[in-house]
Parts: C-alpha cells; sequence; structure tokens
C-alpha cells in the first residue's frame, strides 16, 4: 500500500507569533582594521533544582461549566481539562504537532488515519488505555444521542476500528486537513470508558483521564480541585513520574481586580487574565512574571439570526456599522488588542484583510435599519458577563449602538447561565468570545457551516457550507486561504457574528511557578511546572 505520511506534516501549518520587539542596535561598519567581534558565550548559569510537592492555586475568571470535554462549549473549561485529560495529540508551544497519546500518526492514504497508540497508560480509575477506548470516544462523539457539540469538529470521521490493542484506524469521509489539530483539543480527550458507563450524565462532575492530575471535588462558586495522579505515565526533567506538583486548586475569581489582589497578597499563584487598564503597570513590574502571546481567538457579539430584530439582515448590518472597534480596543481596552472582523487572527497564515467588510457608519446605519420598515429606536436585550470588565464593555458598545438607533438592555447573567441560555438559542444578543484554535478550521467551521456544533446562532449559508468543506478536504495552504476568505467574505457582510477584536493572551504568575510554557490556545498545562523550594 502507498503511504502518505507527508499528509500527516502538511495537516496544520505554523502560526507565526507576535515577536517581541526591541530598539535596532547602531550599525558599526566592518571592515578588515575593524574586524567582526567573536562571538561570546552567554555566561553559565545554574539551573534551579527542581522541587517536588505543593499545591497551586490558580485564578479563573469564571466558574466552571462540564468536566465532560465532549459536551464543554465554555472556554473556561478548557483550563482544566489538559490537567484531567491527554489529547491523542500534543500541541507544542510553536503550535506544531506532537505525539501525545498516539506516540506516532499517519495517513496511509488521503482518508485513512492510522493511530498507534502509548503503551501502559492508564486511566485514574486503575482501568487500561487502549484502542478500545479510543473507539468508544470516537463513538461517542459521533453519536447523535450524546449531542455533542465535538460531532461537528470530527464530522469527516467515518469509523474508528480497532486494528489491535494499541492501534486505531480512523477511517475519513474524505480528507481533512484539520483533523489532527482537533485531536490536539477536546475532540482528542479521552474519557475513560468505566467512567462513561458508570456515571452518564454525571461524568460532567466526576471526570476521569489519563492526565498528570485527578479530579477530586468541583465546589460551584467556590473551586474546583485536582491532586496529582501517581500513576501518570510521562517522566519529567529529573526522571521520576510527572506532576511535580501535588495538586492544583482551581477558584473562579470573576473580578479582576480582586484576582490582581489576591495574586499581590499571596492568595492566588496564577490568574488566567488581568483586566485591560493592568496590562501596562504589569508589564513594567518586577514582582510577578508577566507573559503575553499574540491570541488565537476573537471577541464579540453573537446575534440570533432567528429571532428579531436580528432575523432581518439590515438589523446585523447595521449593528456591525454602528460599532467604532479602534476606539473600544484604544479606550476601552487600552490597546490590549487588535480591532478587526473575522474569526481569524492576524497571526496566522489564514488571515486576509479583506473580510474587514464594515467601518464604522451611524448615519448609514440608521437609514438601513429605516429602510428595513424599523422604527428607531430598534430594541433588544443582550447576555453580558456581569463581571466589572464585561459591564464596562457591554456600556461602551451599548453607547456606540445608541447612536445609529438601537436601544440594547444589558442582560447582566453569570456567565456559566448566559452560556446555558446560548446554548438553548434563548439568546438575541450575547457578549461572546473564542479562545481560538491553531487551525482556522477550529474558529470557523462550528460557528459558520450550517451543520456546525456551535452554530447557536443559527446562520446559514450554503457557500459558505461548501467552502468551509472544500477547506477541509485539501491540503495546499494558498488554496485552503482562498477558501476561508471566500467564506468569510460572505459570513462577515451577512454579520454571522459581530467581529469586533483578536485579544492578547496574557498570563501573570508568582515567581515561585517556575517551567510554565505559554502556549496561546486556551488551555494550561501545569504537568511540568513546580514550586520554588520554601513556597510550597
Amino acid at each position: 500500500m502507498k503511504r502518505y505520511s507527508w499528509l500527516a506534516v502538511l495537516i496544520i501549518a505554523i502560526i507565526v507569533l507576535v515577536a517581541a520587539c526591541a530598539p535596532a542596535p547602531t550599525a558599526v561598519p566592518v571592515s578588515p582594521t575593524n574586524p567582526p567581534a567573536a562571538p561570546q558565550p552567554p555566561p553559565a548559569t545554574k539551573a534551579p533544582a527542581i522541587t517536588r510537592g505543593g499545591i497551586m492555586r490558580y485564578g479563573l475568571d469564571s466558574d466552571l461549566t462540564t468536566m465532560d470535554p465532549h459536551m464543554s462549549t465554555a472556554a473556561v473549561d478548557r483550563r482544566v481539562y489538559q490537567s484531567i485529560y491527554n489529547p491523542l495529540v500534543r500541541l507544542d508551544k510553536d503550535l506544531t504537532l506532537k505525539p501525545e497519546l498516539a506516540e506516532k500518526f499517519e495517513f496511509t492514504d488521503p482518508t485513512t488515519l492510522v493511530l498507534t497508540l502509548r503503551k501502559g497508560v492508564k486511566f485514574q480509575d486503575g482501568t487500561d488505555f487502549n484502542a478500545k477506548a479510543v473507539k468508544i470516544n470516537f463513538d461517542r462523539m459521533l453519536n447523535p444521542d450524546t449531542k455533542s457539540p465535538r460531532a461537528s469538529d470530527i464530522a469527516t470521521v467515518k469509523e474508528a476500528t480497532v486494528v489491535d490493542d494499541y492501534t486505531v484506524k480512523i477511517t475519513l469521509k474524505n480528507p481533512d486537513a484539520a483533523l489532527l489539530a482537533q485531536l490536539s483539543d477536546r475532540a482528542g480527550m479521552i474519557i475513560s470508558p468505566a467512567a462513561i458507563d458508570k456515571y452518564g450524565k454525571d461524568l460532567a462532575r466526576n471526570p476521569v483521564g489519563t492526565g498528570p492530575f485527578k479530579f477530586v471535588e468541583w465546589v460551584t462558586g467556590d473551586h474546583l480541585s485536582v491532586t496529582k495522579f501517581d500513576g501518570y505515565w510521562e517522566k519529567g526533567e529529573d526522571g521520576q513520574a510527572l506532576p511535580y506538583l501535588d495538586g492544583v486548586n482551581y477558584k473562579p475569581v470573576t473580578d479582576a481586580t480582586v484576582r490582581l489582589s489576591s495574586l499581590k497578597t499571596n492568595t492566588l499563584d496564577f490568574l488566567q487574565a488581568i483586566a485591560a487598564k493592568d496590562v501596562d503597570a504589569m508589564r513594567k513590574q518586577k514582582e510577578f512574571v508577566y507573559s503575553e502571546v499574540a491570541d488565537l481567538g476573537y471577541q464579540g457579539y453573537s446575534l440570533n439570526n432567528k429571532k428579531p430584530p436580528f432575523d432581518k439582515l439590515e438589523a446585523r448590518q447595521a449593528f456591525s456599522m454602528a460599532i467604532d472597534r479602534d476606539s473600544l480596543v484604544k479606550d476601552v481596552l487600552f490597546g490590549t488588542g487588535t480591532a478587526g472582523q473575522g474569526p481569524i487572527a492576524p497571526n496566522s497564515w489564514a488571515y486576509d484583510a479583506s473580510v474587514n467588510l464594515f467601518k464604522r457608519d451611524t448615519a448609514a446605519a440608521k437609514a438601513l435599519l429605516q429602510k428595513a420598515g424599523f422604527t428607531l429606536p430598534v430594541k433588544f436585550s443582550c447576555y453580558v458577563t456581569n463581571s466589572p470588565d464585561g459591564i464596562v464593555f457591554g456600556q461602551a458598545v451599548k453607547d456606540q449602538l445608541a447612536e445609529a438607533g438601537f436601544q440594547m438592555d444589558i442582560e447582566l447573567l453569570e456567565f456559566g447561565t448566559a452560556l446555558a441560555k446560548y446554548n438553548n438559542f434563548e439568546h438575541t444578543c450575547f457578549q461572546v468570545g473564542w479562545s481560538g484554535r491553531p487551525d482556522p478550521d477550529g474558529n470557523t467551521y462550528g460557528f459558520l457551516h450550517s451543520k456546525g456544533g456551535l452554530n447557536r446562532d443559527q446562520y446559514a449559508n450554503a457557500k459558505v457550507d461548501e467552502a468551509l468543506d472544500k477547506a477541509r478536504a485539501v491540503y495546499d495552504q494558498a488554496e485552503r486561504k482562498k477558501l476561508y476568505t471566500d467564506a468569510l467574505k460572505l459570513a462577515v457582510n451577512e454579520v454571522a457574528i459581530v467581529y469586533l477584536y483578536w485579544p492578547l493572551n496574557v498570563k501573570v504568575y508568582s515567581p515561585r511557578v517556575n517551567n510554565y510554557v505559554h502556549v496561546p490556545d486556551g488551555m494550561d498545562r501545569f504537568k511540568s511546572v513546580w514550586l520554588a523550594k520554601g513556597t510550597q
């Protein structure tokens, strides 16, 4: 059989992250009398000794919704998943794909992916990880009765077949250039089949994976705790079993000011995010570790295309015309984002500025509404997360919309409540964001395809569906980029979602936290993190 191992290499392109900028050094002419200086080795520094133990305290920006990765639609859940679960494929810091639970992945032809699984891996309930477990997980996601949002992530999968105890054959309906990237995320996280059988729907609060930490308890509104899994399969830099930490305590702290104060008063060690107003100061301070990378996601407003007033195209277009994106980023977000339209960020190979279709024009927005038969002001309600940052941003958008003939009534809700209503298609408008994926398919298909698992706005356009399907089925990057551009010009013009900006991905944490790797995909990985001696 002819093998197409090159396909695995072409599955996802490396996304170039924003590089740190520094002043250019003054040039010194080189001549025979002024030879270049010989390069000097950097001074030797002794790496600190790894210490084991301690509980790391992590500050979340909202409460969690479910610990079942096959059912989750919340970005906050993904902060915890890498502790409890391993994906089949690992996403590296440079956004390349590496082996994880699948120690080898190979396309043997354009529609057959063979996964060679890692041996000796146990689930946290003591059962074996093997090919049968992988098949059960794929079958669960694809089963219509499960109603898993992951079904659209792996929609090209026809079936998963057990070849032997540690080999799985994934047969596709058609080629899929984005599949491996999907398997580095929730669609590739393997749950214990025994736990699936035991807990059923209660798996949401009783997660069992193969990850470095096992679940202990979840007290809604207060904390979720995980503890070191003694049977974890990976080894650390010291040759001993990971993880280094004894556990992680995840605490929801919705007020960003309180989160930062908690770090400063040593009641939290690691912050998921900080308020935009604090970014500049935290960049300059020396007390804590500050890390920022270009984000893969976007922020905007989700409009239900089936509910008035946004069942009319003109209302959605007028909404997009009414927004001054540059002003929001500059004045509300203190420059901690990039204004623009579309789900594909500028740091992606698939980004095309030509999809930025709308410019602020309040007069044109009013005229569009009146031409469509609306009486001004056009009234609607919008779910906004009940946090200081959410309120400030929501009020700024409300004020801009008012200038264009809208009256937006802000409905403040706890994030989990708002998300549940959104998932039930109850929203008219929802202030929403997406943490982003390394392949552009992950930012587009689920939301914009008529059969997408995250299409809560009920947007449908046959030409968009066709372009997104083709973008999965081809491997040439230039061709894929054109297909995404074609799809987004239609979707942005029809305002499936009001895209506003691409955020900066910021982490701030105590200097006692060592060896954290900042991957800009919305998930945090703590299996190799350790706490400095004397601070545990």
